[in-house]
């Protein structure tokens, strides 16, 4: 399955969420696609196996993705990669960019301009990420174990606990 979403604010993008369902109607995959304010018929045929709604159980739903489709904010890439499901990135604003070139630099994902991508390329980045080469494919693995290891409330307490153990300032910080 390909979760795709743009997250609440960035759903205004119906041209890029009508390209991206474009690309994935030519694909043999079960879609799940959070629509936010683009309405359905902003996304042209939509196949009976999929399912569009306005919002989606994200976390949910990525547990079963082979890839999620985002805009690549920190709340959607913190969840795929807890997931182990790789990211095709459409950034389209503040530190999604810099986010994206990051996993596309550790090979974890995609980062496609989400104004010229074509329904052609980005077919050919979901091909590429739902067949992730096996060294990315570990990494990936890896990564998502050492996440849902430590969850990261978990990881926020010991590190908060360990530096305050280390601080001499008398007001905490």
């Amino acid at each position: 399955m390909v979760y795709v979403s743009l997250g609440s604010f960035l759903s205004v993008r119906s041209d890029v969420l009508a390209r991206v369902a474009e690309s994935l109607r030519g694909l043999d995959v079960r879609v799940a696609l959070a629509s936010g304010s683009t309405p359905r018929a902003a996304l042209g045929p939509v196949p009976g196996s999929w399912l569009v709604r306005d919002v989606l159980p994200q976390v949910t739903l990525l547990g079963s993705a082979a890839l999620t489709v985002s805009h690549g904010g920190n709340n959607s890439v913190t969840e795929a990669l807890t997931a182990g499901v790789p990211l095709l990135l459409l950034p389209l604003s503040t530190d999604q960019f810099a986010g994206a070139a990051a996993l596309e630099d550790a090979g974890l994902g995609e980062a496609l301009d989400p104004n010229a991508a074509t329904p052609d390329e980005l077919r050919a980045a979901a091909v590429r990420l739902l067949d992730l080469a096996p060294a990315a494919a570990a990494r990936l693995a890896r990564l998502s174990e050492g996440l849902t290891a430590t969850p990261g409330a978990r990881r926020a307490r010991a590190s908060c606990s360990a530096r305050s153990a280390t601080r001499t300032d008398p007001n905490g910080w």
